[in-house]
This record gives C-alpha cells, sequence and structure tokens, in this order.
C-alpha cells in the first residue's frame, strides 16, 4: 500500500517534491557537480541558479516524464530538502556509514546515497510524521528510480538510523 497517493493516483505534492529533490541531490553527488554542489550549499544565489538550469532539463517532456510539473509551494518545499540534506550532509553520512554492512559510504551507489541523505535528513528534522511515514516515502523512490536491490537496503539502513536516534 503507498500511502501519499490521492484517490486518482496522482502522486500527492510532498512526493512531487521529493522525487525532484532526489533528482537534484543525486546529480551533485556525481564527480562533475561536487564543486557546484560546495558552492551551491552556503550561496544562495548561486543555488537559486542551480535550481533553474536543473529546471530547465526538469521541465523538459519526454515519453518517460509526460508530466513534470512541480507547484511553488512543492518546490519550496523540494528545495528546503535540498538544501538540508547538503548542509547536513557530513553529519548525515557518518550516521548512514555506520550502519552499512561494509563500513565504507564510497561503495554506494549515488542514487541510493542521494535517497540516504534526503530520508536522513527529513526523518531525523521534520517530526510532524512518523518515521515510518518517511521510509515508505524513500523505499518508493528506490524502487522507482534506482538499482532494483535498493529498497530492502533503503528500507534497512533508514529503519536502523530511525531506531538508533530514537524516532
Amino acid at each position: 500500500m503507498t500511502i501519499n497517493r490521492s484517490i486518482n493516483d496522482k502522486p500527492l505534492k510532498r512526493t512531487i517534491g521529493r522525487e525532484y529533490a532526489f533528482k537534484f541531490i543525486y546529480k551533485h553527488l556525481l564527480s562533475d557537480f561536487i564543486k557546484e554542489k560546495n558552492q551551491i550549499i552556503s550561496d544562495n544565489a548561486l543555488f537559486e541558479e542551480a535550481i533553474t538550469l536543473f529546471d530547465e532539463s526538469y521541465y523538459e517532456e519526454d515519453i518517460e516524464h509526460p508530466d513534470n510539473k512541480i507547484d511553488l509551494q512543492t518546490k519550496t518545499f523540494a528545495k528546503e530538502l535540498i538544501l538540508g540534506s547538503l548542509r547536513h550532509e557530513e553529519e548525515n553520512s557518518e550516521l548512514i556509514e555506520k550502519h552499512l554492512a561494509t563500513g565504507n559510504l564510497q561503495k554506494v551507489d549515488r542514487m541510493n546515497l542521494a535517497v540516504l541523505l534526503l530520508g536522513t535528513f527529513e526523518i531525523l528534522n521534520d517530526k510532524q510524521s512518523s518515521p515510518g511515514i518517511y521510509i515508505n516515502e524513500y523505499v518508493n523512490i528506490a524502487k522507482k528510480f534506482c538499482p532494483n536491490d535498493s529498497q530492502g537496503f533503503i528500507n534497512s539502513i533508514l529503519d536502523k538510523l530511525a531506531k538508533e536516534h530514537d524516532i
């Protein structure tokens, strides 16, 4: 059962915002964009410029994404997730790494890492919902965008993190 769906099966705004944030963060975890990522964390003008450039490709319709639209409220939520996740990347990476079987964050697929960073940030910082709701949201993102075996991995790490922090 997917909890963040409306009656006509269109994703709700927060789900859309999380997917938008995932795509942005994934791009900025790639080696070609590390320098830009480090710059946008502390410079709001550069962040807005990066969002504008990202939007150009995000809004472009194609067969797989016929309706990539995001309203202002949803985009504001996504931007909060992006900035929060990137600004807390170092400490949240350490929390994630403690729960990895390999103990090595560098071996984690960048798509999975984007999901984990977002999920960790939201679980630790947004007390409006239970961790299970956030975990479910990020497992669904993993099912949709990440390698086939990702959802169990994402679920396990986020669940351990939530339990560790008594959330």
